[in-house]
């Protein structure tokens, strides 16, 4: 549904009850006739027909018509109440359901889903949630990443993954492997490592490459999916001592590893690890055997036919599994010194904020006073992140995990801790050693800006920076867990409509959150958005004056500077046309917040900062015009918008201007385009575009600030 949807609202006297409050008693009745005349107020009056138009009123407090989503005044020249629908009110974190929209009486409904048809048989079209676009794969029906010829591919057999044009020919096996029209033609490929009989040695730790090119489906395990192939490596554990194994395979595609005591023989399955998706890419599956005897053992590599694997093999002296699985099996560790935790096979036995795909192993501390604890943690192996939960005596649930963090160094910090016994729980995003160090030291005393009970106050327009250094996670967000947080009083005088962006330093993820005050304490939360690229916005309509808690929250503990932007709270501004220059719609000098659409706009202006060679207009587009008289910052966000964004200013005043350096934004991502300017007094053309000739629904908040 796009926003020329809206069903029409219902005029005339029976809607007086909606817009009635304790502010102002309508003095209007059903018959209220000339004397509604006499106050030169016409209730009978349509508004020209304007839908945003509903019964009389002398002010804004009998306006609310009870619908979150739409914006409530009294308009004083008609007298009569006016609601405006805003969908940017409606909108959900799911991009495939489509744009939600405003219904004057239904409040927020579904609007059309993400329809990705490109009317081409040779295509699988879908609506791909983490990019925010459609996708249209090539039909491919063995999954082989070659399409079958009749949809362009060089694939002349597309049930058997096996075969393909991107595949080597397989030399003795009678079978056309690479769609070449001929058969165990030189150069050819030998199946190598297809069986027990000719599996690969593998007789010293190092990296021995793989290949599941031409292999079958031989051999089975526990954990191995049903639509592999595999191939054998042959493990020999040398000397006269029994030694533990540890083999961690690496792929561009999933893959899984097994070992047993005899070839062949599944009931001698001595392990199985299915793989997890690392930070890289890659996936990563690891096996740690303890103390194997001396001897050959096969090790089976599941993976899609024609993958690549690499196979990395170490010998470690004999140990025992890990006894400290559990709360109850906890291992005693002694402050200031370095410990290793294995986290390889292990189960994941405790629930975590903070949870990931591997299990842990669980640690105990004592403390006979109050102290300051700060755990640090590293990756030995450089397989995964390492993730710490610190808990209380409880040990066990959601309750009694005190903080947790997932990051490439971990460094959690938890202030003043009483004396008492506490658990560290040690994993990793893949399988993994972690070297964790528990340090104490005196209480610190908290910043300023450590939580919600006299936070300081932000000043609109001016960045505020943040080290996070000293501060702890404390306030729990919804968007994000495991981070540490400052908190940051916002004062309004007046109804507003609020920007708050957080710049995040390179590498690191962050959250913001907009909750009420509460007695000194973080009161409900009334939004939150996390992202992890910079600048992160957080956009909220129309907040009534008062007093509000800003929380910033940093994954990593790196630096971080946040803005509150404000503006008087006012109705989202249609923009049906505004098809060319003559026809923009003029931006008020303090900003405003625009929604149109371009599906039916013509492509009139080109933008420095699309696609590649784009025909004369690009994308379809509309245009603003803003007029400075004096030098301003002026923010522009399209958060919420349904296809791909380009935003391009352009300085006036000759139309469609001259384009500036730096200010066009594509915007692909759920953020969509940004632009944060200083501009000098003059006229400007604010073109909303789409790239790579892409169009939709859109959304244009600006926000004008002092320089």
């Amino acid at each position: 549904m796009s926003w020329f949807g809206h069903s029409a609202w219902l005029l005339g006297a029976g809607l007086l009850v909606g817009c009635g409050s304790d502010s102002v008693a309508s003095p209007f009745t059903r018959d209220a006739g000339s004397d509604a005349g006499d106050a030169g107020l016409v209730p009978d009056a349509d508004g020209g027909g304007d839908p945003d138009l509903g019964g009389p009123c002398v002010d804004d407090g009998q306006c609310d018509d009870g619908v979150p989503c739409t914006f409530d005044r009294c308009d004083q020249s008609l007298g009569r109440c006016r609601n405006t629908p805003d969908d940017s009110q409606c909108l959900d974190a799911v991009y495939c359901d489509g744009l939600e929209v405003c219904d004057r009486q239904l409040g927020c409904v579904e609007g059309e889903p993400i329809t990705c048809s490109d009317k081409d048989t040779c295509t699988i079209d879908a609506c791909d949630e983490e990019s925010l676009t459609c996708s249209h794969v090539p039909r491919d029906a063995d999954s082989d990443g070659d399409p079958d010829h009749n949809c362009g591919g060089q694939d002349c057999n597309d049930s058997e993954p096996g075969i393909s044009g991107l595949l080597p020919e397989i030399c003795a096996n009678a079978v056309d492997d690479d769609c070449d029209g001929e058969t165990d033609e030189e150069p050819c490929q030998a199946v190598s490592h297809n069986a027990c009989g000719d599996a690969q040695d593998m007789l010293a730790p190092g990296t021995y490459a793989f290949s599941t090119a031409g292999a079958a489906r031989d051999y089975s395990a526990s954990c191995s999916r049903v639509d592999t192939v595999d191939v054998v490596g042959a493990i020999v554990v040398p000397g006269t001592e029994p030694l533990d194994v540890d083999v961690i395979g690496r792929s561009a595609s999933p893959l899984e590893l097994a070992m047993a005591a005899q070839c062949g023989d599944a009931s001698s399955e001595l392990g199985c690890d299915a793989s997890v998706p690392t930070q890289s890419g890659q996936s990563v599956s690891r096996l740690w055997m303890r103390s194997l005897a001396p001897g050959a053992y096969p090790l089976y590599v599941f993976a899609p036919s024609g993958a690549a694997q690499e196979v990395t093999l170490n010998f470690r002296a004999g140990s025992s599994a890990p006894s400290n699985e559990t709360c109850g099996s906890a291992t005693d560790v002694a402050l200031g010194v370095h410990e290793v935790a294995q986290v390889v096979g292990v189960t994941q036995d405790l629930e975590s904020r903070c949870s990931v795909a591997v299990g842990e192993l669980v640690y105990h501390f004592t403390l006979d006073q109050p102290r300051d604890v700060r755990v640090f943690a590293a990756s030995i192996d450089g397989v995964g992140q390492p993730s710490l939960s610190l808990r209380d005596v409880g040990c066990v649930g959601l309750g009694a995990e005190l903080v947790c963090q997932t990051a490439p160094s971990a460094a959690l910090f938890a202030r003043a801790l009483p004396a008492g016994d506490y658990f560290l729980a040690v994993s990793s995003t893949a399988p993994d050693q972690i070297d964790f160090v528990i340090e104490d030291t005196a209480p610190s005393t908290p910043p300023a800006d450590e939580d919600c009970s006299s936070p300081p106050l932000l000043t609109p327009g001016k960045a505020q920076p943040i080290d996070f250094a000293d501060h702890v996670d404390d306030v729990g967000l919804s968007c994000l867990s495991g981070a540490v947080d400052a908190v940051y009083g916002l004062d309004l005088a007046q109804a507003s409509d609020v920007l708050l962006v957080q710049r995040l330093s390179d590498g690191d993820a962050g959250a913001l959150g907009l909750m009420e005050q509460s007695g000194g304490a973080c009161g409900a939360e009334l939004a939150c958005k996390r992202a992890d690229v910079s600048p992160l916005r957080l956009r909220k309509h129309a907040l009534p004056a008062g007093s509000y808690d800003v929380v910033a929250e940093s994954a990593a503990g790196t630096p971080s500077e946040i803005t509150a932007l404000l503006r008087p709270a006012s109705a989202a501004t249609l923009v049906p046309f505004a098809d060319t220059c003559d026809q923009a719609i003029q931006i008020p000098a303090e900003g405003g917040f625009f929604q149109g659409s371009t599906v039916n706009a013509s492509a009139d202006y080109d933008a420095g900062c699309d696609y590649g060679v784009q025909p004369k207009g690009g994308a379809a587009d509309q245009m603003l015009k803003l007029s400075l008289s004096e030098t301003k910052r002026v923010v522009f966000d399209m958060q919420g918008s349904g296809y791909a964004t380009l935003l391009n200013v352009r300085r006036g005043p000759s139309c469609p201007g001259s384009e500036l350096m730096q200010a066009c934004s594509v915007g692909f991502s759920e953020g969509r385009s940004y632009l944060d300017l200083t501009l000098e007094a003059g006229d400007y053309f604010v073109q909303i575009d789409g790239y790579n000739r892409a169009s939709g629904q859109w959304f244009l908040d600006v926000f004008v600030a002092d320089p």
